[in-house]
């Protein structure tokens, strides 16, 4: 299975938990059971991804030791992380000032075209079979890049 295929499943997996752990949970009426939180999905996924990591590196604690399907899992969370923890930063007092709206507001405009230049980018060097800057490593990059794109989006709505 390609590795792009892989890491796009995963992204789109990811895109939707991250984007529901930051939705308002609706108002329960009183007497009614509360709203399933799927934060216990995502802990136990996290914990369950870093415990095989953990697992197939003290077997073998090098990179190499590690399955290449693991490999792009933990790729496509590290560059969704990156994405929301960067997202976080600049939002997280946009709501302070107008001019701290402005420049969230920007930050993301500027996100949104960086990866869509570089998708494009890495698309065409994919195509034509161009080593270029990423020189065999392209899905990687592409990888990374629509992560930290999901993940910068997940924040700041």
């Amino acid at each position: 299975m390609p590795t792009v295929l892989v890491n796009a499943v995963v992204v789109v997996i990811a895109f939707y938990f991250g984007s529901h752990a930051v939705s308002t949970p609706p108002a329960v009426p009183p007497g009614q059971p509360a709203p399933h939180h799927p934060r216990l999905v995502r802990i136990l996924l996290f914990l369950g991804f870093a415990g095989l990591t953990a697992w197939f590196l003290s077997r073998n604690p090098s990179l190499q030791g590690i399955p290449p399907a693991l490999l792009a899992v933990l790729e496509v969370l590290g560059g969704y992380v990156l994405g929301a923890t960067a997202s976080w930063l600049v939002h997280r007092r946009a709501h302070e000032t107008r001019v701290r709206h402005r420049l969230a507001t920007i930050f993301r405009d500027v996100v949104a075209a960086g990866a869509l230049g570089f998708t494009a980018y890495i698309c065409f060097a994919l195509v034509t079979n161009q080593g270029g800057v990423f020189a065999g490593r392209a899905d990687q990059a592409l990888s990374l890049v629509v992560t930290f794109y999901f993940g910068s989006r997940v924040i700041g709505h």
